[in-house]
């Protein structure tokens, strides 16, 4: 009997203590993305978790992987408590309540790419460590990108913008790059658990796979997909850094309108301005006279100024989320991919009155076109996101082959002083990498940057500051093979992935069956 409870007790303890684990090893995972930039833990994090997934049932695989979705979510995406609380207004308790439902859907990801991992993959270690664990997590990632609209923040591929990994983002964009991690936590964990049976040719060749993952994509990081279009030319940033508390007062709308003029006037010998989104807080229509004499200094001076403003739909009720750009060229780009209950409230019929009840402030926004016409600039094509839309790295693809730049205006405010905005920078270096062209990252309050080509950060202002950011820039054109093929290569991979495991994985159980 006393033999029998010791047995148990350990067991107990065994299994808390890998619970323990995977909860703190999701929250590790944070530290692999920006600020923190710890990239070589987004590797070992997913080799922890997967560790505490073997030899589980598929219900604790389930369970350690919610706990480390809780730990992962939990660190990573905590701010959307500030937009929120503090500036939706909505109560300390309702705020807290959305944003744990929010986390705890979240975890539901990595707990159901552990059991079905464990539920159909339990036959062969090779198999489930090196093709299913890497096939259903980027199935997952791809899953959470698309679902409900989509939250592709914090894929994992994103922490590896300053890895040597990041060679594969031209190739198989960012759902590539995490591919590549996922396998080296793979292969790591085998190659750990080969060691452990003294089998160290089978350890050595696990290790050197691992070694040629890393090294060819360091290879391909320095292959340059795309040629320079032209001469550099040069652009001024403009950060406002107008708080998100008064940003829409109508007190506020005449003092900003006036800072940003402050701001360009010494600017006109740039070939192109930017300012952020939404940066002039009434509608154009409502700011005709003052866009126009914008229009006329632009024009005057041979430069383009390009600024975030709402515009009132003139088909139907509500207000687009739009960029126009002013002078010589003059165009506009109307948002597609909308914020939902930050910009628009899905099933309206339904949830106006609930959330109105609950005093949270919503957008009347409506999407523009699916295909939108691009940004001119000086005669340069400029694909423009706003805001979070930069996160959805298939809609960031357009084959024109000669597009020069890439272009990101928000208003990051939103999130108060959190990781959020650095987390936002470092998507739009992956779509910077993916696509081979330099991207403008212009803030309200932060963070503006210039990105390469390469993903990298050439300049940057600095954060919660009123700063104009002046560089050179180089417009490119051509097209990677990721703006090419899109998602197919990517998928055909997966299901190859997934057809070899499961193949080896009944292999695996005949020979058990046979024995």
């Amino acid at each position: 009997m006393k033999n029998l409870v010791s047995i148990r007790m350990k067991k107990l303890f065994n299994g808390c203590w890998r619970d323990l684990l995977a909860l703190t090893s999701g929250g590790l995972l944070t530290l692999a993305f920006a600020p923190f930039n710890l990239y070589l833990l987004g590797i070992l994090s997913p080799a922890l978790l997967l560790g505490c997934w073997l030899n589980a049932t598929p219900i604790k695989a389930f369970w350690r992987g919610w706990l480390f979705g809780l730990g992962f979510f939990g660190t990573g995406v905590y701010w959307v408590f500030n937009s929120i609380h503090l500036f939706g207004n909505a109560d300390l308790t309702l705020s807290c309540l959305i944003t744990g439902g929010f986390i705890m859907l979240l975890a539901l990801f990595p707990a159901l790419t552990g059991f079905f991992l464990n539920k159909r993959f339990s036959g062969s270690t090779v198999a489930k460590t090196l093709l299913a664990f890497p096939a259903l997590w980027i199935s997952a990632e791809l899953a959470r990108s698309y679902m409900f609209t989509g939250f592709p923040w914090l894929l994992l591929g994103y922490s590896q913008i300053n890895s040597p990994l990041k060679g594969f983002a031209p190739l198989l964009s960012v759902y590539g790059v995490s591919l590549a991690a996922v396998i080296s936590s793979g292969l790591l964990v085998n190659a750990a658990l080969q060691l452990q049976l003294k089998a160290y040719n089978k350890t050595c060749l696990n290790l050197l796979v691992l070694i040629f993952i890393w090294v060819t994509g360091w290879q391909l990081s320095h292959i340059g997909w795309t040629q320079p279009l032209g001469a550099p030319i040069k652009v001024s940033l403009v950060q406002g850094n107008v708080p998100q508390e008064i940003k829409w007062s109508p007190d506020n709308i005449q003092p900003t309108l006036d800072l940003y003029l402050k701001l360009t006037e010494p600017l006109w010998n740039s070939k192109i301005i930017i300012w952020p989104e939404a940066a002039i807080p009434i509608t154009l229509q409502d700011a005709a006279d003052y866009v126009q004499i914008l229009s006329d200094k632009a024009t005057q001076h041979q430069s383009t100024l390009i600024a975030g403003i709402p515009v009132k739909a003139t088909h139907a009720d509500g207000y687009y989320n739009a960029v126009i750009a002013l002078g010589k060229d003059k165009s506009f780009y109307l948002k597609r991919h909308l914020v939902p209950f930050g910009e628009y409230t899905p099933f309206p019929s339904i949830l106006n009155k609930l959330l109105g009840s609950l005093n949270i402030p919503m957008s009347d926004f409506i999407p523009g076109a699916q295909k939108p016409t691009l940004l001119m600039a000086n005669g340069i094509k400029i694909v423009t996101y706003i805001c979070y839309e930069v996160a959805y790295a298939e809609q960031a693809i357009y084959k024109d082959d000669t597009i020069g730049l890439m272009l990101t205006v928000t208003n990051d405010a939103w999130f108060g002083r959190s990781i959020a905005q650095a987390q936002h920078l470092q998507i739009a270096q992956m779509r910077a990498l993916e696509l081979g062209r330099p991207l403008l990252f212009v803030g309200n309050n932060g963070i503006t940057a210039i990105i390469s080509s390469h993903g990298a950060i050439n300049a940057n202002a600095p954060p919660f500051k009123t700063f104009v950011l002046t560089d050179n820039i180089q417009p490119m054109w051509g097209r990677t093979p990721w703006q090419q093929l899109a998602l197919d290569p990517i998928l055909i991979l997966l299901m190859c992935m997934l057809l070899s495991a499961n193949k080896l994985n009944q292999l695996a159980n005949s020979f058990k069956s046979e024995k």
